[in-house]
């Protein structure tokens, strides 16, 4: 009994050695978010513990390589959290994708289709609103460095409510 215990022993270190010689690169994320305001036509950053219509909160997403070979083809992904609206050229880096349902991406602005009154339909901007997620073809990221997307958004008031005064 003693020996099959040993020989399962052997084998499990040697299949966890062999994945640890194969393993994939490690990446990291941590997510940031900060309130925004302008102070003195400065932009200020604050912690977003509590915000309230109107507000805008920056989310940023640093994702690290912390491998020892370079990620590629890496995709970053942020949500838009419900009852917030996606604020317009708040992407950095700036060629995100978005999408409205959380499965298709596309290049901004999204479109969709209309129907007119008289039957036809036409190409129109789908609402920042509507927005829920943007993307990001991050790339490569070399070991030890990291990569980090942002996008800001307005807290919208509460359903039934006017909108505040800027």
């Amino acid at each position: 009994m003693k020996q099959i215990f040993g020989l399962c022993i052997v084998a499990a270190t040697l299949a966890l050695s062999q994945a640890a010689w194969a393993q994939t690169p490690t990446v990291t994320s941590k997510l940031a978010a900060n309130r925004i305001e302008l102070v003195d036509g400065k932009t200020v950053r604050g912690p977003a513990t509590q915000v309230k219509p109107g507000d805008v909160v920056e989310y940023s997403t640093t994702y690290a390589n912390t491998g020892k070979s370079a990620v590629e083809h890496l995709q970053a992904t942020l949500p838009i959290p419900a009852g917030m609206t996606l604020l317009a050229d708040s992407a950095q880096p700036g060629k995100a994708q978005a999408t409205a349902d959380n499965v298709n991406f596309a290049a901004m602005p999204l479109m969709h289709s209309v129907k007119q009154a008289d039957g036809s339909t036409r190409q129109e901007p789908v609402p920042l609103a509507d927005y829920r997620a943007l993307r990001w073809d991050v790339g490569t990221i070399a070991p030890g460095k990291d990569a980090v997307v942002s996008l800001r958004v307005r807290v919208n008031p509460p359903l039934g409510s006017a909108a505040p005064k800027p």
